[in-house]
């Protein structure tokens, strides 16, 4: 008690900056933390989505989604193993598999509608996550789902094309959102690092 009463006001309101610097720090980093498990969610959240919405603004392309489509998407996700390169396009697809159903229903529902922006945001996260290396080989898997879901049910006895302008147009979209990520990504993640789960 004798120390507190012998100390200067001036030396008090030191100790009391530095108290509230420390408390302002603490605060911001909290914040900062708080901004990062915000993102990471949101991140997931739309990585869980890509598949799905590839998809949809394949087969919805020309208005109508029919059941060749349907099965096709579903052949490509069940069997990933063969259709994809890269570990992380396979587990982006595995979570589309866990979750296809409550997707559908909230496609029928009218909850979940297509939606170009969200390949656009899931590009963006990407492009800073893994290296251009890795983010070339998913976007080659995610092209290959989207052509196999176009030509799915088009052309006919093998003389028309079997991808109808609308999805011709979806996929050129989609080819220059993948080319853009790739050009600009700038992650540090690899092959052997791939730590964020989805």
């Amino acid at each position: 008690m004798a120390e507190e009463t012998d100390k200067s006001p001036e030396e008090k309101s030191n100790a009391e900056k530095m108290l509230d610097q420390s408390t302002a720090i603490a605060s911001e980093r909290v914040k900062r933390n708080l901004l990062i498990e915000k993102q990471n969610k949101e991140m997931k959240r739309l990585f869980r989505l890509l598949p799905f919405q590839i998809f949809l603004l394949v087969a919805e392309a020309d208005g109508k989604t029919d059941a060749k489509e349907v099965a096709q998407f579903r052949e490509f996700i069940n069997h990933r193993a063969t259709h994809c390169s890269n570990p992380y396009t396979r587990r982006m697809l595995h979570s589309t598999v866990v979750n296809y159903t409550v997707l559908t229903n909230r496609f029928l529902s009218g909850q979940l509608k297509k939606d170009f922006k969200i390949v656009e945001k899931a590009m963006t996260y990407m492009r800073v996550c893994v290296t251009k290396t890795v983010l070339t080989d998913i976007c080659k898997d995610l092209r290959e789902l989207a052509v196999a879901i176009a030509e799915a049910s088009g052309g006919f006895l093998g003389v028309t094309s079997p991808i109808s302008k609308e999805e011709e147009a979806v996929l050129e979209k989609l080819n220059a959102t993948f080319n853009q990520a790739i050009e600009k990504a700038v992650g540090s993640a690899d092959l052997t690092r791939l730590q964020f789960d989805i």
